[in-house]
């Protein structure tokens, strides 16, 4: 996150650019992605078959979009940099400077394999960060075609299925939250080992969106996340929760999920999240691959 701030006309001078090499698969797609790519995957391989969905980081685009292609989905964490650290500490170089996660998402947007096959594929933008191109207005200027806001669960298949036909589309399509238990169990290993527990807090604060969402994500589908991640090489399994405060309907949630996954009470060698594990008395464990035997 801190090489994501650095201005990209002279982060050549501060990274190791042999850190940006990422993991990959023996048929080229990604070892791990953010959590919510990898719930996508799920739902489309619920009507695609493997073969026809690929998720890949952009190094290895050129071998999954082809003739053949007719929607690929871009994943937008912070696409313009403007997010509160980025945007400040890339200007501290120059107010005329852009953070390198900017320039490293519209490189990608404009990539070769896309205009080379544009006349018959859609390109599809989603994620956290999605809200920046369409607030900028950069979907023209960068070859969009239809713009996600919110969350995916309900819409992403169809939307794929419509770019498979070559139907015409919004240029930006709204998901609502999806029920805990529509969100589907992920096929393979996400970043970090991530592994979702609950959709939103339940606080009920009526200007906040997550604030007025409430579930539990059903423990049988957690631990199914948990056992994939680590059957793939996730040495730590981070619980993810959007309920932050203490004393709100979902804060026991951690607590109890951790509490599952201790086999003998409180000793479980999967990393936890530190903070919610010191309440709830378990130990914060550095995580290994001694887990499988666990799960």
């Amino acid at each position: 996150m801190l090489f994501a701030t650095l201005p990209a006309n002279i982060a050549r001078y501060f990274m190791n650019l042999g850190m940006l090499k990422n993991e990959v698969r023996p048929d080229g797609q990604a070892a791990y992605v953010p959590n919510g790519l990898r719930v996508v995957e799920s739902i489309l391989l619920q009507h695609f078959s493997p073969g026809d969905v690929g998720v890949c980081y952009v190094d290895q685009l050129d071998q999954f979009v082809g003739e053949n292609t007719r929607a690929v989905g871009l994943h937008a964490h912070n696409p313009l940099g403007i997010t509160f650290a980025t945007d400040v500490y890339a200007q501290l170089a120059g107010l005329k400077n852009e953070p390198i996660n900017a320039t490293e998402f519209r490189d990608l947007a404009r990539h070769p394999a896309l205009q080379r096959h544009r006349p018959h594929l859609k390109v599809l933008v989603g994620g956290p960060g999605s809200w920046q191109i369409l607030h900028k207005n950069k979907q023209a200027e960068w070859g969009i075609d239809r713009g996600l806001d919110g969350e995916a669960e309900g819409i992403i298949l169809p939307l794929t299925i419509a770019a498979e036909r070559g139907d015409d589309l919004p240029a930006v399509v709204h998901g609502t939250s999806p029920r805990p238990d529509e969100i589907p169990a992920t096929r393979h290993r996400s970043t970090l080992g991530v592994v979702e527990i609950t959709r939103g807090c339940g606080r009920g604060c009526q200007f906040c969106g997550v604030a007025t969402r409430r579930g539990r994500i059903p423990l049988a589908r957690v631990l199914e996340n948990v056992r994939v991640n680590v059957s793939e090489g996730a040495d730590t399994i981070m619980l993810t929760t959007e309920d932050l405060f203490l004393g709100t309907p979902l804060s026991d949630e951690p607590c109890r999920v951790a509490a599952t996954l201790s086999p003998t009470g409180g000793s479980f060698p999967v990393g936890i999240a530190a903070g919610r594990t010191a309440r709830c008395g378990l130990p914060n464990i550095t995580a290994t691959r001694s887990a499988r035997p666990f799960l």
